[in-house]
């Protein structure tokens, strides 16, 4: 499954109003810890043991990249988008693409500009 949601300000009000006062992340947090870093969100995900690391069983974030100069380019910018996303919604631990897990690439070229999407599942150590 992959979730790439574009929330309007609608809907994010919707949320919060769903939640209350203490949101969606109202377990307790340590100090300079964002609720993502807590894992609360992690908690949405069947997860399992693989390769000495915690990792979401079957849940995937896919990152993407348009209109780049090279292959290359292109990979590396969808690996930052993944890692980005991925660490936001769960916390900077979650989100290395290097440790993930059942990653796979699709990559094309249209003219002289390359796009790529990168999926994985995300895991941590």
């Amino acid at each position: 499954m992959n979730y790439r949601i574009g929330l309007t300000i609608p809907s994010i009000v919707l949320i919060a109003a769903m939640f209350g006062p203490a949101g969606v992340h109202a377990a307790p947090k340590r100090a300079g810890q964002s609720a993502q870093q807590d894992g609360t969100l992690v908690g949405l995900h069947a997860l399992r043991s693989e390769r000495g690391l915690v990792c979401m069983a079957e849940h995937t974030h896919t990152g993407s990249s348009t209109a780049q100069p090279s292959r290359k380019a292109a990979e590396l910018a969808a690996l930052r988008d993944w890692a980005s996303f991925t660490a936001w919604e769960y916390g900077s631990h979650w989100g290395n693409a290097a440790i993930a897990g059942s990653k796979s690439f699709s990559c094309s070229r249209k003219g002289a500009t390359h796009a790529c999407d990168f999926e994985a599942r995300p895991c941590r150590r």
